[in-house]
């Protein structure tokens, strides 16, 4: 089983010593968007504060850039920085953690050959012949989801890499195309839609014709092509939203800019441009009936991540953090610069594709990111959705009638997405555990804060510490070993 409790080992580390002073919020980005992660290493014993709860039993496992430059030489962006898979197994008693890096063909080749291979911060010639052979590196780093007793680590720009979570450790099994069936790149953002007992994705396949590719992951049986759209720029597109019987994107126009992708001129972010006079195109694909798709156009805005949707009659519901612009995508380049991440507002669209109709409302009129709801609750109507608030430093639930409840960490922690995770047998939204992973910048080290959904004003009732940083984790899932 990918959650079996490790064998007995050492007791757990001491606490850290706490630094002399505390960071501020620009240094506390900085470590986390441009230190790479000190030392790896499989399923070690974390020490607890608090009393873990025992119904909580499982893993939580999630996936951020953990190497962001190898060989004295950074990388350009912190969106290259090769994958770190970061665990956290919960037995009820005690908890265990395990960093690896993702050893992913293109990393284990420049190893091999000490130095950089692939990269936005090679030579010019080198980024040349790598274009015109298409030849990069896959760094799943970005997502980590699992899928029929499988691990998947994502981005979305190639692949799946596949993984597997043993009682000790974490090993990259390599990339896979799920029986032939994904083509150039799955997306870092599937979403399950709980009535169908299935989870969606898309890939992104560029070329003289750029398609968007949606695809099926039952929880039974092969994965499958559900459809494709053609594309009439080739996009920076990050994630969708699927209902019980639509599939919705919202193709903001971050265009990769050909061109300089081609000629391999300048950084990273220089590859994408935002070219507002597009407009926003509103995608909606019937998964039972995908050829008969309905797109139109609304003004310009950008959005990274979909908090869920449901059905409303012959209308969409899509809750979504919206941006004004793409402004963010350089922001996050090291995270020193948060003003672009400012301007994300929770927002309510309701989507009328028979009338091509748009509308969309801002629920919460402050900076969140990093949305989730229920598990049960995806793609039908939720009464809760997490978010990450106060630029890393509040887990916050907002709930449908506009209740706002937040847990307050101190101003040398940064924490990351919140992960639900119901109680066995409970029926309220809030009733359960959301799981954390902060940074401490005082200790300069990284645990796993566990909250009472229902309480979340008292604070962690536990935390479980490693004895060092980990860079920042995007995206994650809890594999529930529960009975």
């Amino acid at each position: 089983m990918l959650t079996s409790s490790p064998a007995p080992g050492p007791a757990a580390p001491p606490a850290p010593a706490p630094l002399a002073t505390s960071p501020d919020r620009a240094t506390l980005a900085a470590r986390m968007f441009t230190r790479s992660i000190a030392r790896e290493h499989g399923f070690e014993p974390l020490r607890v504060d608090g009393a873990l709860p025992p119904d909580l039993r499982g893993a939580l496992v999630r996936n951020g850039p953990g190497l962001f430059g190898q060989f004295g030489q950074r990388y350009a962006h912190s969106f290259e920085g090769d994958g770190l898979i970061t665990a956290v197994r919960l037995d009820g008693a005690g908890a265990h953690g395990a960093c690896r890096v993702t050893a992913s063909a293109g990393l284990t080749a420049e190893r091999a050959a000490g130095k950089l291979l692939y990269g936005t911060g090679l030579a010019w010639p080198r980024r040349v012949a790598n274009a015109l052979r298409g030849r990069g590196k896959n760094t799943a780093n970005t997502n980590v989801v699992p899928w029929q007793g499988r691990l998947l680590a994502l981005m979305e720009a190639a692949r799946p890499t596949e993984l597997a979570l043993t009682a000790d450790d974490i090993t990259t099994l390599g990339e896979t195309d799920l029986g032939g069936v994904i083509g150039a790149a799955l997306s870092a953002h599937p979403h399950r839609v709980e009535a169908r007992a299935t989870t969606f994705n898309f890939g992104v396949e560029y070329g003289r014709r750029t398609r968007l590719v949606a695809y099926e992951l039952p929880d039974r049986g092969a994965a499958r092509r559900v459809g494709e759209v053609e594309l009439g720029f080739a996009p920076m597109l990050h994630d969708f939203i699927a209902t019980e019987r639509h599939l919705v994107w919202l193709l903001s126009p971050a265009a990769v800019d050909v061109p300089r992708m081609l000629l391999q001129l300048g950084g990273f972010a220089q590859l994408f441009r935002w070219r507002p006079a597009l407009g926003t195109e509103v995608i909606v694909m019937p998964i039972d009936q995908p050829a008969q798709v309905a797109r139109f156009t609304v003004d310009a805005f950008y959005q990274w991540h979909f908090a869920n949707a449901f059905e409303r009659g012959d209308a969409l519901v899509v809750d979504y953090v919206r941006y004004p612009d793409f402004a963010s995508f350089g922001n996050l380049a090291d995270g020193r610069t948060q003003a672009g991440l400012d301007q994300g507002r929770l927002h309510r669209a309701v989507i009328e594709p028979g009338a091509r109709r748009f509308t969309s409302a801002e629920l919460l009129a402050e900076a969140v990111e990093f949305p989730r709801v229920h598990p049960a609750r995806a793609g039908q109507a939720h009464g809760v959705t997490w978010l990450v608030a106060a630029g890393l430093q509040q887990v916050l639930a907002h709930h449908a009638d506009g209740r706002v409840r937040r847990c307050q960490f101190a101003a040398h922690e940064a924490v990351s997405e919140p992960v639900f995770v119901p109680r066995p047998g409970a029926t309220a939204e809030d009733d359960g555990w959301v799981l954390t992973l902060v940074y401490d910048g005082r200790a300069d080290a990284s645990h796993l804060a566990v909250l009472d959904g229902a309480r979340l004003e008292d604070g962690p009732v536990a935390r479980a510490w490693f004895d060092h940083a980990v860079p920042i984790t995007f995206h994650g899932s809890w594999l529930d070993a529960r009975a």
